[in-house]
């Protein structure tokens, strides 16, 4: 080869890549170390990228992912977003923040709601009251505890409840929660109430399908009463709309297996307000007996504040013993 030839090819071979292709050599680099699990690495990578190339979407998903990956949450959700101002039609970066939203909805956080609910019987009989104070705390990232009180007067007639909750994340995708408790001089609420439940998530993402399972005994002056309920919440669109479907099972003391069944539709347009409706139509213990039920409901829950929002709510009960009924409640739920 020609002298001065060989010299000006060993000059471009030992030449600095072009600066476009070192990006996106970097940006390759960082797609292939949050495919092998090197998410810190991956968000290293994405930061020098991102910073000459700000409005690239893609790049702002990856690091989402990335960020979502090391439990930082708030980063993952600012890129999401900033990928969608570029880009509103975005689907990853849209299955991203419903992701983020449900683990945010499954983390333990405390709160504490107050309120009461008023109930309309037919018949010209005398109304129903009841006031109720609960509140949860986190004791870990897996484990909260909490508790409830509620006052009722039914018939002239007032009992006081007590409830004591543990709620637990066993698994990424599975919570388990148990209560105990009653009323201490119980005359239509329960002597003693248990309960057990579980939720387990076997598909994530907006579309995310949870499976649960909830039982329950309890013990009333009258009768006693076990009940287990079975069900499937589905998630729609970008994880914004969700309906569930439950089935009712409950045996009384010494009766035959009652069946029923509820259908639930919630709605959140954003992440600080909620509207639900749904239906019933099964048996019930409300009163301390097994009666059958059929019953509508909706209800909404509104922000005040930036950790406050109330809870208003109505339901109408046609009953086939004890007569239908309106309730109208309201609760004020503060977090911390």
């Amino acid at each position: 080869m020609n002298p001065v030839l060989a010299g000006i090819v060993a000059c471009l071979l030992f030449l600095p890549l072009p600066l476009a292709a070192q990006d996106a050599n970097a940006y390759q680099q960082a797609v292939a170390a949050r495919a092998a699990g090197e998410h810190a690495r991956a968000v290293a990578l994405l930061d020098a990228w991102i910073a000459n190339h700000p409005a690239d979407s893609d790049a702002l998903v990856q690091r989402g992912y990335a960020h979502l990956a090391l439990g930082q949450t708030a980063r993952a959700q600012a890129d999401f977003e900033a990928a969608l101002a570029v880009a509103p039609s975005y689907t990853d970066a849209r299955d991203g923040l419903a992701i983020l939203r449900q683990r945010q909805s499954a983390e333990p956080r405390g709160f504490v709601v107050a309120g009461g609910a008023w109930s309309a019987l037919a018949g010209n009989r005398p109304d129903w009251w009841e006031a109720t104070l609960s509140g949860e705390a986190p004791v870990s990232q897996t484990l909260s505890l909490g508790g409830r009180v509620s006052w009722f007067e039914r018939f002239g007639i007032e009992n006081v409840e007590l409830e004591g909750r543990v709620a637990a994340r066993a698994a990424p995708n599975l919570w388990l929660r148990a209560s105990l408790g009653g009323a201490p001089s119980a005359d239509f609420r329960p002597e003693i109430a248990a309960a057990l439940g579980a939720d387990l998530r076997v598909a994530e993402g907006p579309q995310a399908t949870v499976l649960s399972l909830d039982t329950s005994y309890q013990k009333f002056p009258l009768q006693d009463a076990v009940t287990v309920m079975p069900g499937v919440t589905q998630y729609f669109g970008d994880g914004r709309l969700w309906g569930t479907l439950k089935g009712i099972g409950i045996v009384p003391d010494g009766g035959a297996l009652e069946l029923g069944v509820m259908g639930r539709l919630d709605f959140a347009p954003d992440d600080r307000q909620r509207y639900f409706a749904g239906a019933v139509r099964g048996p019930d213990t409300d009163l301390g007996i097994v009666t059958r039920v059929t019953a509508v409901f909706a209800g909404a829950e509104l922000p005040l504040a930036k950790r406050l929002s109330v809870l208003p709510s109505v339901s109408h009960e046609w009953r086939e013993v004890g007569g239908d009924r309106t309730e109208f409640r309201i609760d004020l739920r503060a977090r911390f």
